[in-house]
């Protein structure tokens, strides 16, 4: 019997120069746990070793100007997951912290790209994303189009998945999305 899905409550807005440090820990925390079934350690720590949460801080004060980031709060404003969506079309990410997982939250932060891309006039989107997320993705409606690899900062190479999606164009298809 599959187990009932635990409610939360939580909100989803853009994140400030504040919110680093929090998105930080997500970051690492959900790579490190959900993804160590799909990748080495050396892959891991390549992909989030070297983060830094001033140094993320400090991106959001000085630039950012081709990102868009939103983040997921639970009522005490404990930061649970984030969503980042460049202004060329594609997600950069988005990460769930493990312990909110199957709760909505992903689904959220993933709408509000979404929502953000149909403002800018894309019809699609594209994502490459780690083996791990592939799932989700195509529970959303993503279409795998192709395995690839993505080269870190380090020179590590990861696996991963081309998937795109074609966005809802009408008032009706994205009041849909969020009833």
């Amino acid at each position: 019997m599959e187990k009932e899905k635990q409610k939360i409550e939580f909100s989803v807005r853009l994140a400030r120069p504040e919110d680093a440090t929090q998105i930080h820990y997500v970051h690492v925390d959900s790579v490190r746990q959900l993804c160590a079934g799909d990748y080495t350690k050396e892959q891991i720590e390549a992909w989030v070793g070297h983060l830094n949460p001033e140094k993320l801080r400090q991106y959001m004060i000085n630039g950012a100007e081709d990102e868009v980031l939103y983040i997921a709060e639970n009522k005490n404003n404990l930061i649970i997951g984030f969503s980042s969506f460049d202004k060329n079309g594609d997600i950069n990410a988005i990460y769930v912290h493990p312990e909110y997982i199957r709760k909505r939250v992903g689904k959220q932060l993933l709408n509000a790209v979404e929502m953000e891309a149909i403002a800018y006039n894309y019809r699609k989107l594209q994502i490459s994303a780690s083996i791990t997320a592939i799932p989700f993705y195509k529970a959303n409606n993503y279409k795998f189009l192709k395995y690839s690899s993505h080269t870190l900062r380090s020179g590590v190479v990861i696996p991963c998945a081309l998937m795109e999606k074609t966005l809802a164009t009408d008032l009706t298809d994205v009041t849909d999305k969020f009833l």
